[in-house]
């Protein structure tokens, strides 16, 4: 019970009697030249603090301009995260865009015929069929407003029922060719038609 029993304040006298007892003596209070006085219990002593090293306080600072300035970093970091995430995404669309256009071209040279070349690009400057046994080859010969005329080459076989392909496509002296889809419909336009 002598436990719970609450202390009874101490009076005046007897605080300043304690102080003089547990007041340490001046050498252990004083660290190198800063003079810190010694702590009394029941006074109010302002906290002191030793002064940081050059390090810490050039650590300490940067890191208070951080969180000053927190919202301006994610703003930037934003900021260049979207732009490259925007270029990414232009460059995957720019790229389906392209492959969709090859594979287009691809159609349109792949189901080119005789027919389908003049219902797409008009009647020809010159069209000549001829029979080489076993093959009927057909030459198509087409003067564009702006270029060279151009020499397309189909075949198929002597049978009546037998499909045309389409060989090649090459300028009026046959020394330039043009081998991809790319390059046959840039230079003969009308070969992309849907016609």
């Amino acid at each position: 019970m002598d436990e719970t029993k609450l202390q009874e304040p101490t009076t005046s006298t007897e605080s300043s009697d304690r102080v003089a007892v547990e007041t340490p003596d001046e050498s252990s209070c004083c660290a190198g030249n800063a003079h810190v006085p010694p702590r009394q219990p029941g006074v109010y002593a302002p906290i002191t603090v030793d002064a940081p090293s050059p390090a810490d306080s050039q650590l300490g600072d940067f890191a208070a301009f951080l969180k000053r300035t927190w919202r301006i970093w994610a703003i930037i970091v934003g900021a260049f995260v979207g732009v490259i995430l925007t270029v990414t995404v232009l460059q995957r669309l720019s790229q389906m865009a392209r492959n969709a256009q090859l594979k287009r071209y691809d159609q349109a040279v792949a189901s080119l015929t005789p027919d389908r070349l003049i219902a797409r690009c008009g009647k020809p400057a010159e069209d000549v069929t001829k029979e080489v046994f076993p093959v009927v080859l057909r030459t198509v010969r087409y003067k564009p407003m702006i270029g060279d005329p151009l020499v397309l080459t189909f075949s198929r076989t002597d049978e009546q029922q037998s499909d045309w392909v389409f060989l090649t496509m090459t300028d009026e002296t046959g020394a330039k060719s043009f081998d991809t889809p790319e390059a046959k419909i840039n230079a003969f336009s009308c070969l992309d038609s849907k016609k």
